[in-house]
C-alpha cells in the first residue's frame, strides 16, 4: 500500500507539472507548434505515470508469498534436458530479437513486463509441455518466417501473432489462457502486458515439435541480409 501511495503522489506531481506547463504556454502563445509541445509533454507525463503504476503493481504481485511457485518443473520428462535452455533462448529472443528484428522495443513497458515475469512465462511454458502441447502438430514449415516477423517485431501487436494460429490451436490456447488467469499472478501479467508473448511461446513450442531441440529454430542471418557473411 505504501508503494502505491508513493506512485499516486508521483503521478499527482507529474500531472501538476503538465497543467502548469499548459497554463504558461497558453499565456505566452497560441502558436500551433507550442500546442504540439504541450500535447507532447502531457503524453510524456501520462506515459511516465502509467509506467510508475504498472511497475508498482508488478512489484506488489511479485512480492506476495507463494505466487512464483509453479505446480510443475523442468524437465517435464526424464531425459528432456533441452527444455530449460530452449525456454531461456526463446525468452531472450522475444526481448532482444534475432539480429534482424529487435524483439520488444528497447525501454518499453512491454520489455519490462516480459523480463519481470520471466518465471511466470516459464511456468506456463512448462504446463504446455506437461500437457504434451495438446498433441497439436508442428506448423514450422508453414509459419517460421511469419512467426519471426510477427513475434520478434516490437511494432506488431497481439492480433498479428494470434492470426498465425490454426483453429485447433486457438481453441486450445483459449482454454489454456482461461485456466492460467484463475491464478492472480498470471492474471496480473496478462492485464499488464497482454498475451502476445505467451501466444508466441505457445506457437514456437508446438512448431519445434514440443521442444525437441535445445535451441529454438530460427532463420539464419543470411536469410534476412543477403550481404551477411561468417
Amino acid at each position: 500500500m505504501a508503494r502505491l501511495a508513493i506512485v499516486a503522489l508521483a503521478c499527482g506531481v507529474l500531472a501538476g507539472h503538465a497543467a502548469a506547463a499548459r497554463q504558461r504556454l497558453d499565456r505566452r502563445s497560441s502558436n500551433a507548434t507550442m500546442l504540439r509541445v504541450t500535447s507532447t509533454g502531457t503524453a510524456a507525463s501520462s506515459a511516465a505515470c502509467r509506467a510508475l503504476r504498472v511497475a508498482a503493481t508488478a512489484a506488489k504481485a511479485g512480492a506476495d508469498p507463494g505466487k512464483h511457485v509453479c505446480p510443475e518443473s523442468l524437465p517435464t520428462k526424464e531425459g528432456q534436458d533441452q527444455q530449460k535452455p530452449f525456454f531461456t533462448k526463446l525468452h531472450n529472443a522475444l526481448i532482444k530479437g534475432n539480429g534482424h528484428l529487435e524483439g520488444c522495443m528497447d525501454g518499453s513497458s512491454r520489455e519490462y513486463y516480459v523480463e519481470t515475469f520471466e518465471q511466470e512465462l516459464e511456468c506456463l511454458y512448462t504446463l504446455i509441455l506437461k500437457d504434451g502441447c495438446g498433441a497439436l502438430p508442428s506448423q514450422h514449415e508453414k509459419r517460421q518466417e511469419q512467426w519471426e516477423l510477427k513475434c520478434l517485431d516490437g511494432t506488431e501487436d497481439l492480433l498479428a501473432a494470434y492470426d498465425l494460429m490454426t483453429e485447433g490451436e486457438k481453441m486450445y490456447f483459449h482454454k489454456f489462457k482461461k485456466s492460467a488467469s484463475e491464478r492472480q499472478i498470471y492474471k496480473t501479467y496478462i492485464e499488464l502486458a497482454g498475451y502476445k508473448e505467451l501466444a508466441c511461446i505457445f506457437m514456437k513450442t508446438i512448431d519445434d515439435e514440443c521442444v525437441a531441440f535445445s535451441t529454438p529454430r530460427m532463420l539464419p542471418p543470411a536469410y534476412w541480409d543477403k550481404n551477411w557473411k561468417l
